[in-house]
């Protein structure tokens, strides 16, 4: 965060104080923030943080980015760097403790979370880290969506609903001193989970057995079941707050306890570095250079026969816009293909501006001027217009035949084919 601006209070704040190019890049990673364009910063902040928008950005997070997003999620809130980057690699001096990849979620962390920063999920200074608030919902674990982490939840949301008197019972069997409320028995389990030293005497004096119990739980799902009279080893647990009840016969390993057993780590295996790629099958390059040029001929020459087809009028516009199914089946017989096939050739004609309704009061499509030139032009520069039409296209040749949302069947060259964000 520069030093020439204070701490944003918001995300809109912070965006106001982003430069041109930071918000260029923000609506490139997520061009749906642009349907519609939104008014100023405020309506765009706002939108970015609406469920369906945070969805979309969180679905295309590469693997490390989004453990990092898990870990902000179950870190207080807001989050130094310090204790994310603690969540990411766990304790130093854990007996598991790998110092390669402690070493490699170090070095590619800040660019997992300048991709948080850029996208608009995660905002604030380091020393203050916040998640936005539609993505921590969406992340924390619940009982009824569990998070890739296996972590449940904190101390104090499973005791909400713990009589007083059972939270002083718990904290004197801990070999904790009582407190005067509630909250202030739940804030002194929760810093005794967080207390490695202490933690570690509590369950060195654990049965075998109630270990065994945690380990089950420790990588996830941190639920379990009980019967109403626990077995000792389990009763253990349940007298000292290291397993907490969430309903009549269900319990849960509180996140603190859990992130203590984990040597402080978020994930079992973090993924600092993508997988590598081997080719399943070595291929001639030469070989896939004529296959490809093979393919592009044909490309060439299924367009070039879908203008002549149509070059003393082509089908029928119908009413609500589109190709019949039966001109299609026409079409894709004259083409010698099949009817999807045949649609999406049909679409790749029309994002390249080959094919239009010729506008008369008799709508039919046929070739456009731009064809024309388009005929004219070397076999490469044809491919190339191709090309980067497919490229830039939003509309789904797949769906047509298939119906919508209001059971209307989709057509080729229809309006409803478009998914442009």
């Amino acid at each position: 965060m520069s030093g020439s601006h204070p701490s944003p209070r918001t995300l809109a704040e912070e965006l106001r104080n982003r430069p041109d190019d930071d918000l260029s890049a923000l609506l490139r990673s997520r061009p749906d923030l642009l349907n519609p364009v939104p008014g100023d910063l405020t309506q765009l902040a706002t939108r970015a943080g609406t469920r369906a928008s945070v969805v979309r950005a969180v679905e295309r997070l590469d693997t490390f980015a989004l453990q990092t997003a898990e870990a902000l999620a179950v870190a207080p809130d807001p989050c130094p760097y310090g204790t994310l980057a603690a969540l990411m690699t766990g304790d130093e001096d854990a007996p598991d403790a790998d110092a390669g990849l402690r070493d490699a979620v170090l070095d590619r962390l800040p660019e997992a979370l300048a991709t948080l920063r850029a996208q608009a999920l995660v905002w604030g200074p380091d020393d203050r880290l916040r998640l936005v608030r539609t993505a921590r919902e969406l992340l924390t674990p619940t009982a009824t969506h569990p998070s890739p982490t296996g972590l449940g939840p904190t101390v104090a949301e499973a005791a909400a609903g713990m009589s007083p008197g059972r939270l002083q019972e718990i904290l004197a069997t801990a070999g904790l001193p009582t407190t005067a409320d509630p909250v202030s028995a739940v804030a002194a389990l929760t810093s005794l989970f967080e207390d490695r030293t202490a933690m570690a005497a509590l369950l060195d004096a654990a049965p075998a057995e109630s270990l065994a119990v945690l380990d089950r739980l420790v990588w996830g799902p941190p639920y379990g079941a009980v019967t109403a009279q626990p077995a000792p080893h389990l009763r253990w647990l349940l007298d000292r707050g290291v397993l907490l009840p969430v309903g009549a016969r269900n319990v849960v390993l509180p996140r603190e306890a859990a992130l203590h057993l984990r040597a402080g780590r978020a994930h079992r295996a973090p993924e600092p570095q993508p997988p590598a790629l081997a080719p399943a099958t070595a291929r001639d390059p030469d070989m896939v250079d004529r296959t490809a040029a093979g393919q592009a001929f044909t490309a060439l020459a299924t367009v070039e026969e879908l203008l002549k087809e149509w070059d003393l009028g082509g089908p029928p516009v119908l009413r609500a816009g589109g190709l019949s199914v039966r001109d299609l089946k026409r079409t894709a017989t004259a083409l010698d293909t099949g009817v999807h096939t045949a649609a999406f050739w049909l679409e790749l004609a029309y994002a390249a501006g080959l094919i239009a309704s010729d506008g008369e009061a008799d709508e039919r499509y046929a070739p456009t001027p731009a064809a024309e030139d388009w005929r004219q032009l070397p076999p490469e520069e044809r491919w190339v217009r191709l090309a980067t039409a497919w490229l830039a296209a939003t509309r789904t040749a797949g769906l047509v035949g298939t119906a919508d949302a209001k059971g209307r069947t989709l057509a080729a060259l229809g309006p409803h084919l478009d998914r442009s964000p």
